[in-house]
């Protein structure tokens, strides 16, 4: 069953952190954990330069960093993205 974790956190992209809200899902299907969500964001400027970028780290409050890929513009749910490597908890 998939956990849900909410939180304000940062969005690190080429190194220069913006603030911001994300929901994600972390999944365990037989050993195997994938994780994606979505990033609060006022405007498509953080997803066209998260997509252009080297680099893009979710940053949580409590300073755990995991890698994250934009996948899409900005939706009424936010900038979504998936979870590159192990989530942030």
């Amino acid at each position: 069953m998939p956990k849900l974790y909410e939180s304000e956190a940062e969005v690190v992209i080429d190194g220069t952190a913006t603030p911001t809200y994300v929901r994600f899902m972390v999944f365990t299907e037989g050993g195997l954990k994938s994780w994606e969500g979505v990033l609060d964001s006022e405007g498509s400027n953080l997803a066209m330069t998260a997509i252009e970028a080297d680099e893009v780290l979710l940053r949580m409050a409590d300073g755990k960093e995991g890698r994250i890929i934009v996948t899409n513009d900005p939706t009424e749910q936010g900038v979504a993205f998936t979870g590159s490597g192990p989530a942030p908890i």
